[in-house]
């Protein structure tokens, strides 16, 4: 009996009309237990001249302090600013299927 192998890591770049580009990139791992969990990077560049930048998790300090408008324009994760949440899901949604010929 062969073992199917299972997508572990995949990569993404999209381009954007203003000729920036993102890069997400999901990995599927194990810890202790076995339990999976993954982890996800946004890096973004402006061109294909320049060099990505890892985009940040974190949302700004305020971001409970501010109106709905202000964290959607300044108050989300750099990543979040730069990929869509439908974007990053995408990705992530193809981690653990069977491997393609």
């Amino acid at each position: 009996m062969s073992q199917e192998e299972l997508v572990t890591k995949v990569t993404q770049i999209i381009e954007r009309k203003d000729g920036s580009q993102v890069k997400i990139v999901a990995t599927l791992m194990y810890g202790s237990g076995l339990h999976p969990s993954i982890d996800t990077y946004v890096h973004r560049r402006d061109s294909e001249k320049h060099d990505w930048v890892l985009c940040g998790n974190k949302p700004h300090p305020d971001w409970r302090k501010m109106s709905i408008d202000d964290y959607i324009k300044h108050g989300r994760p750099e990543m979040l600013q730069a990929a869509s949440p439908g974007e990053i899901l995408k990705v992530r949604s193809q981690l653990g299927k069977p491997m393609k010929p």
